[in-house]
């Protein structure tokens, strides 16, 4: 029960504190940096889902803002018009990149200053033995 609550706590605190410094929250700095490190800065909406382990309505909602704000278009892909895919506009890069500074700093003074460097190697290996691999990419097109 600490864990959730340490998770909780630091997801509050980061939310906060980009929501401050540059205006966005962490969801939306999560769905901006997975469209920017994309191929093509360009994403399927149910890919962003995947990627997140997040419904899809909640990633509706998120680029639905980031939309308003031109942060991100939509486009629909030529080759399968149901797809939808989510796209980095300028605006959108640019505020990404004034974020991630923000983003680092606010991990670091809510969490990782907080715990050792095994700690964190610690923790990075968690995923690997207690949840079951992620979904193949071709796994999630399949399903999406």
């Amino acid at each position: 029960m600490a864990v959730c609550e340490v998770v909780d706590r630091v997801r509050v605190a980061l939310n906060r504190d980009l929501q401050r410094t540059v205006g966005l929250t962490l969801a939306e700095n999560l769905v901006l940096c997975q469209v920017a490190m994309a191929p093509g800065k360009s994403l399927r909406m149910v890919d962003i889902a995947g990627l997140l382990t997040i419904a899809k309505s909640a990633v509706t909602k998120t680029v639905d803002r980031l939309e308003d704000r031109g942060l991100i278009t939509r486009e629909k892909d030529p080759a399968d018009r149901r797809t939808i895919h989510a796209t980095l506009t300028a605006e959108g890069e640019r505020l990404f990149a004034l974020a991630q500074p923000e983003f680092v700093a606010a991990v670091q003074r809510h969490f990782a200053g907080h715990i050792s460097q095994a700690e964190i190697r610690c923790l990075a290996g968690l995923p690997g033995r207690v949840l079951p691999p992620p979904p193949s990419a071709q796994t999630v097109k399949e399903t999406g």
